[in-house]
This record gives structure tokens, sequence and C-alpha cells, in this order.
């Protein structure tokens, strides 16, 4: 009857390992996915941060009144470049963003620059990354709300606080865009 019991123990002892092993593995998994997901995304925003120089250089002989706009692009551009962290990287990205549509708009008061075909060209180049950059922030978003949950419900909630899984931020639209996107 003691070994019966003696096993038991070792029995609860092994399972719990076991339990934490997977739970442990699931979150690392999950982690990971986020991870790679952001590293998609970063190949995208290196194309941009590439054009934009040239786009840049480009508008600046049209753009006189637009010079700071165009100072703040590539400050940003090089901050960003340089970003430390994930969250460091979305909040400059975010600013980048809101400064490109401005810079959008202020290309519709210079009609010269409009019908330039190296600026068509450029500004179709950056179309199409801006696409891809929409599409990989869908998919790191995707990924770090799967992880996020995972890590938020209990109980997987006190093994992430024991293992030190942390939560990551998700790429949101700014409080401007969302101000501007107001029915009413």
């Amino acid at each position: 009857m003691e070994f019966w019991s003696q096993n038991k123990v070792w029995i609860v002892v092994v399972s719990v390992v076991m339990i934490c092993i997977i739970i442990y593995n699931m979150m690392f998994k999950k982690r990971n996915k986020v991870k790679t997901a952001f590293s998609s995304l970063d190949v995208m925003l290196k194309k941009r941060y590439d054009v934009m120089p040239n786009l840049v250089s480009m508008v600046q002989n049209y753009m006189t009144h637009e010079s700071e706009l165009l100072t703040k692009l590539t400050s940003l551009r090089e901050r960003a470049q340089s970003a430390s962290s994930i969250e460091e990287n979305i909040d400059l990205n975010n600013e980048i963003d809101a400064n490109m549509r401005k810079l959008k708009v202020s290309f519709e008061a210079y009609p010269d620059l409009k019908a330039n075909q190296n600026f068509l060209h450029m500004q179709a180049v950056l179309n199409d990354i801006e696409e891809q950059i929409s599409a990989a922030r869908r998919t790191y978003n995707a990924h770090v709300e799967d992880y996020n949950n995972l890590i938020g419900i209990i109980p997987m909630n006190l093994f992430a606080l024991l293992f030190r899984f942390k939560p990551y931020k998700l790429f949101e639209i700014t409080n401007e865009e969302r101000e501007s996107k107001k029915w009413m």
C-alpha cells in the first residue's frame, strides 16, 4: 500500500512538470510567431525606409513650403531604423504613417510634380510597399492578439508571470487617425 501512495505522489509530480513544460512550450511558440511576424513586417518597413530618401529628394525640388515635413520624415526614418524595441519601432512607424499621409495630401498642390514620370513611378512603388506593410501588420496583429490572449487568460496568466512572458504591443491607428475617421 505504501508503494502505491509513493507512486501517486510521483505521478502527480511528473504530471505537474509535464503540464508546465507543455504550457511553457505553447507560450514560447506563440511568442516566436509574434517575433517572426514582426521580422516580416520589419523587412517591409526597411523597404519603405529605402524608398523614402529617393522620394524626399525628388519632391524637395518641387515642394519648398513642406521642407519641415520632409525633414521630419527623414529624422523619423533614421530613428525608426535604429529603434531598440518593438514598441519604439511601432510608435515611430505610426508617426511616419501620419506624416506620409500629410505628404500625400501636399502633393495635390503641385501639378508639375504629379505629372513627373519618376515621381509617379516612385509613388506607385511606395503604394505597393504600403499595401505590403498593411498586410504584414495584419499578420503581426493577429499573432500578437493570439499570444496576448493566451498569456492573459486564467490560469495561463499565472504561468506567463512565472515564466516572464510579457504582452506585445499591437500596431494600432493613431488618435489623429481615429478622430478623422469619426462619422459625425
